[in-house]
């Protein structure tokens, strides 16, 4: 049988099949390496948008003010490393922050139901600190609330609502007589939603709910009593 030949310029390739396509494999190359760019790009924008994301943080506080079905005072003292609540130790008394809160991101946003976190809040704090319990949303005319607002709602760039967070003191004697302070750092975890991705930020309010069962011991202090529920 005679053997294969090919023209000048061109090779035969090891099977047997004819001359290499030069030209083919050029192309194949070609289409390869345009593949490649486009997933690599397509990923990189996946990295950068995930990392925007991650860092993505449109929610901060405002103003603050507090309510107490028990004895409890607003402390101003050296003392005390962030503005603080000194509360009564009194099981299942309530203590209601009213919070503005602020969108101080490029672009809006939807306020979700805060149910999941608020649950994954207290199965983190011990059971004698003081459990947030329900939470409701109304809309800021100024500085005051006016009617309430259902999740889930849209929070356009600078734009404000206000959030009435109640919650309970802990279980007593859990960790022995309060006769000490016994505080709670508060950081409101709020549910949001941008670009149909839902993410959970951790809102922080500089103030510490401390409980107490001889809130006295701390009344030579600059105090201001809350007002009641």
């Amino acid at each position: 049988m005679p053997e294969t030949s090919a023209p000048a310029g061109q090779s035969v390739d090891d099977a047997g099949e004819g001359p290499v396509r030069r030209g083919w494999i050029t192309r194949r190359r070609a289409i390869w390496g345009l593949v490649i760019g486009i997933v690599a790009a397509a990923v990189a924008v996946l990295l950068a948008g995930r990392a925007w994301l991650d860092g993505f943080r449109p929610l901060a506080a405002g103003q603050l003010d507090a309510t107490s079905s028990t004895d409890a005072w607003e402390v101003d003292s050296f003392l005390f490393d962030n503005r603080a609540l000194l509360v009564r130790n009194e099981y299942g008394a309530t203590v209601t922050l009213h919070q503005e809160i602020h969108n101080v991101g490029s672009r809006g946003i939807e306020i979700l139901d805060p149910g999941p976190a608020l649950a994954d809040w207290r199965e983190s704090n011990a059971p004698c600190a003081w459990q947030p319990v329900r939470a409701r949303f109304f809309v800021m005319d100024g500085e005051v609330a006016t009617r309430a607002l259902e999740v889930p709602f849209d929070l356009e760039p600078g734009k404000s609502f206000m959030l009435e967070l109640t919650g309970r003191i802990g279980e007593p004697g859990c960790d022995g007589p309060k006769s000490a302070y016994v505080g709670s750092e508060i950081n409101i975890p709020l549910r949001f939603g941008v670009l149909g991705i839902s993410r959970t930020q951790s809102v922080p309010l500089d103030l510490m709910i401390w409980e107490t069962d001889e809130p006295e011991r701390g009344l030579n202090l600059s105090v201001r009593k809350l007002e009641a529920d």
